[in-house]
């Protein structure tokens, strides 16, 4: 099989990026992982370097498509903004870049008009409508928004941890939590790490798992932070779907839904409230989302035997 036969899918969240190469029978080839491709969040020089690591790190290096999905974009970047992030590191007879979340639009594989929310270190919804356009909430980042994302739970639950500690607000365990989990003996000590050590977003948004865990043992402090997350994104999400079909599908996607079953169940039940029943987590992987595309984008049609091959060469030994 020909080189020209490979296809590139690269999912570039705003933590890590994960690559995956399929042939055009949607047989699993190889993956690699790495640092996030964000250039906005990272800079365009540190972006182009974890790609090129990436990349690097595949056993194929040229392909017929290359389809990549990254948290910088909100829409189809254009061929100058290709070239000057793909040049010299992906060899493709075709490359198309978008954001995340038209691969994770492409992921929940139905035709038509159908949305996605996603929560990860940030959090945006996204919708594609009948005519073939999409429209979005949210995206606004850590200082204007990404409310209900990693990073909102994660800034939420040290601050409830700092109030706790000054007998501002009730008792909570996640004060234990954050202590433990920036290697710290006094709340103050936040104020150097934040202030001259600047602590990075990853590991703000990384502390959400540790909201989620004092959730999962009771701590009604950590839920409320989780309910008060899921109410804020579901009306992002709300804004985005007010004129839409009840029917319409939702996919869910990112660490947080994946990972925090109360975060998503709340989720849920307020989009249920609101009469959207059709929600749940994703048919595919992003990474995947992006191999349709590109499929698509070579005319080849993603028949029953193409999703077999992916789910069980790919998705039953990998997820």
């Amino acid at each position: 099989m020909s080189n020209n036969s490979y296809f590139l899918g690269v999912d570039g969240g705003g933590t890590k990026t994960t690559a995956v190469v399929f042939n055009e029978k949607g047989e699993f080839v190889c993956s690699s992982c790495g640092e996030s491709i964000n250039y906005y969040s990272v800079g365009i020089d540190s972006a182009r370097l974890a790609m090129k690591n990436i990349i690097d790190n595949l056993n194929i290096k040229t392909f017929r498509c290359a389809v990549i999905g990254m948290s910088a974009l909100n829409e189809r970047a254009t061929a100058q903004e290709t070239e000057r992030f793909c040049a010299g590191i992906i060899d493709s007879d075709c490359i198309i870049m978008d954001s995340d979340l038209f691969v994770a639009l492409e992921a929940m594989d139905i035709s038509g008009e159908c949305a996605a929310v996603i929560s990860g270190t940030g959090s945006m919804a996204v919708c594609r409508n009948s005519d073939g356009t999409m429209s979005h909430t949210g995206g606004w980042g850590y200082i204007l928004g990404d409310e209900g994302s990693g990073f909102s739970i994660g800034l939420s639950g040290i601050k409830a941890a700092i109030k706790a500690a000054e007998n501002c607000a009730p008792e909570t365990s996640i004060l234990g939590e954050c202590l433990d989990y920036f290697s710290i003996n006094n709340i103050y000590d936040l104020i150097d790490l934040y202030y001259e050590k600047k602590v990075s977003r990853k590991k703000t948004a990384a502390f959400a798992r540790h909201v989620s865990k004092c959730c999962k043992n009771g701590d009604e402090v950590a839920k409320n932070i989780l309910r008060n997350e899921a109410l804020e994104l579901s009306q992002t999400a709300l804004g985005l779907l007010r004129d839409k079909n009840k029917e319409i599908s939702i996919g869910l996607w990112g660490g947080v839904f994946q990972n925090d079953m109360f975060f998503r169940n709340e989720f849920t039940d307020i989009m249920n409230k609101n009469g959207f029943n059709n929600v749940k987590l994703i048919s595919f992987t992003p990474e995947i989302g992006a191999i349709f595309a590109g499929y698509k984008e070579s005319d080849i049609e993603i028949v029953d035997i193409i999703k077999e091959n992916i789910k069980t060469t790919y998705i039953s030994t990998f997820m």
